[in-house]
């Protein structure tokens, strides 16, 4: 069956999306040899798939520097319609934000990763603050550990099967047994506090989007030691995103009930 997936993929697309990816960095502008080394790829032919999105209108070249342009927004703006999370979320983000006065994030799992849809910054930014797109590994992050505590028994068997948790600091989790045992208390109580797992200096407080007991998304709060610790991301931030996120379930569930027929 996997033989047959691979001979029905096309690798002239699967390449050019890998290019594309190569740009979900900070950096705004790389060379060819830049994506080539990222991409594994060699330099010609990441040439000739930059040339293709320059013809198409999603990419441009100044002085040996490679970008995309506004142009491939389009490519995203089906996911962001009025009945997609993001959408239907930055309501109840703007409340949470005025509330708790931080940060408010929405992601969603992808394999051990979370990608970030939709943000709504506090007036006091964060360091290393991340942009709508952006990865982060999902066992260092609060909003990733909701995501894997709510998926099925066998998903989170088949992610975690022979994995190695990359460590970020002295106090990112990377004992998958440890892991497992963390993700069994955050289904229990609910949410998950992250202090400084990913970054020195930054904590954060997430909950799943729950309908019908599956996440469609995480929500959080991120902020700093200075500004918060464990015992206020507990008692005062978590009831705040608990009750948004219930919201925000309802609206989701409410737009797109085709989603969520009975199953009879």
């Amino acid at each position: 069956m996997a033989d047959e997936r691979s001979r029905d993929r096309i690798q002239s697309i699967e390449r050019g999306v890998e290019v594309l990816r190569a740009f979900n960095h900070r950096e705004g502008s790389l060379t060819i040899a830049d994506i080539a080394e990222r991409v594994g790829l060699a330099r010609p032919v990441v040439r000739r798939i930059l040339l293709t999105f320059a013809h198409l209108g999603y990419a441009e070249s100044a002085g040996g520097l490679w970008s995309l342009t506004p142009r491939i927004l389009e490519l995203g703006s089906g996911y962001f319609a009025a009945s997609s999370l993001p959408e239907i979320s930055y309501g109840y983000m703007a409340d949470v934000v005025e509330r708790t006065g931080e940060t408010c994030s929405i992601g969603v799992l992808d394999g051990l990763d979370v990608i970030h849809v939709a943000r709504v910054e506090d007036r006091r930014p964060l360091p290393d603050s991340v942009r709508i797109g952006n990865r982060l590994p999902a066992h260092a992050t609060a909003v990733g550990k909701v995501l894997l505590a709510h998926l099925p028994p066998y998903e989170l068997d088949a992610l975690l099967a022979g994995i190695e948790l990359e460590s970020f600091t002295p106090h990112t989790v990377t004992d998958v047994a440890e892991l497992r045992a963390r993700l069994e208390t955050v289904k229990e109580q609910g949410f998950d506090v992250s202090l400084e797992e990913l970054h020195p200096g930054q904590v954060a407080v997430a909950v799943p989007i729950l309908i019908d007991g599956r996440a469609v998304g995480g929500l959080s709060a991120s902020s700093t030691t200075v500004r918060e610790d464990e015992q206020s991301l507990t008692e005062v931030v978590a009831p705040v995103l608990a009750e948004a996120a219930g919201e925000i379930g309802r609206a989701y569930r409410n737009a797109n009930p085709q989603l969520f027929r009975a199953v009879r």
